[in-house]
């Protein structure tokens, strides 16, 4: 009878313990950046995918890692990352990141990896963005033409409370605008349209969701 008590103990034991081996462990998750996240909303107010206003420059760094294609350069609104989506499956396009003092500022979504909830994204047309935001007001930028956006001043639909703007460009060969990028900023707050200041004499309202600048502003548009 000890005998059998003997075999039943140690039997006992090993399967009403764990077992004294050590846990394996698990291999880091690799570090996702904007193209893996699977974040690909544009949030009036707050943030381009995964990247959020006041984030530090780490963080952008981070989630927009640096390319030999990339730029960085410092203007009058403090530091501009340019982020070139060259992966994109739909084409090539660009995230301006503004920083100040190593915050985020300002986000720039020229690519049609990122869109607003409504879907409103770079190259839509103007019809879209009005059908969605009831409350924006118009202004354009009388910079040096550049061929790059038709020749023409940018015109900026912005709704400063909601911190959004919409930017549209000028396509020549449809003879019409379309969405060249989406502005993410805080409300209320500082804006800067193109690396330049809204208190600037270029920086001129025009009225609600116009398209073009009126002709005692742009006297050479056709």
């Amino acid at each position: 009878m000890k005998s059998i008590q003997a075999l039943i103990l140690p039997t006992v034991l090993l399967l009403g313990f764990p077992s004294a081996t050590p846990p394996v462990a698990r291999a880091a998750a690799p570090a996702q950046d904007a193209t893996t996240s699977g974040q690909v909303v544009i949030e009036p107010g707050l943030s381009v995918g995964p990247l959020k206003l006041g984030d530090s420059r780490e963080r952008a760094l981070e989630l927009f890692p640096k390319k030999d294609e990339d730029q960085e350069w410092e203007n009058r609104c403090g530091t501009t990352l340019d982020w070139v989506d060259s992966t994109n499956p739909t084409g090539r396009g660009d995230v301006f990141i503004r920083l100040k003092k190593g915050k985020v500022f300002q986000i720039e979504s020229a690519t049609t990896r990122f869109h607003t909830a409504e879907g409103i994204t770079t190259f839509d047309h103007a019809d879209k963005v009005a059908e969605a935001y009831k409350d924006m007001h118009a202004y354009t930028l009388l910079s040096t033409p550049d061929p790059a956006h038709g020749s023409r001043p940018l015109v900026f639909w912005i709704d400063k409370k909601k911190g959004i703007a919409f930017v549209f460009a000028y396509y020549p060969q449809e003879h019409k605008r379309y969405l060249f990028k989406t502005i993410v900023f805080e409300p209320n707050k500082t804006f800067c349209p193109e690396e330049e200041s809204v208190t600037s004499s270029k920086w001129q309202s025009i009225p609600a969701y116009s398209l073009e600048p009126p002709p005692e502003l742009a006297p050479n548009i056709n």
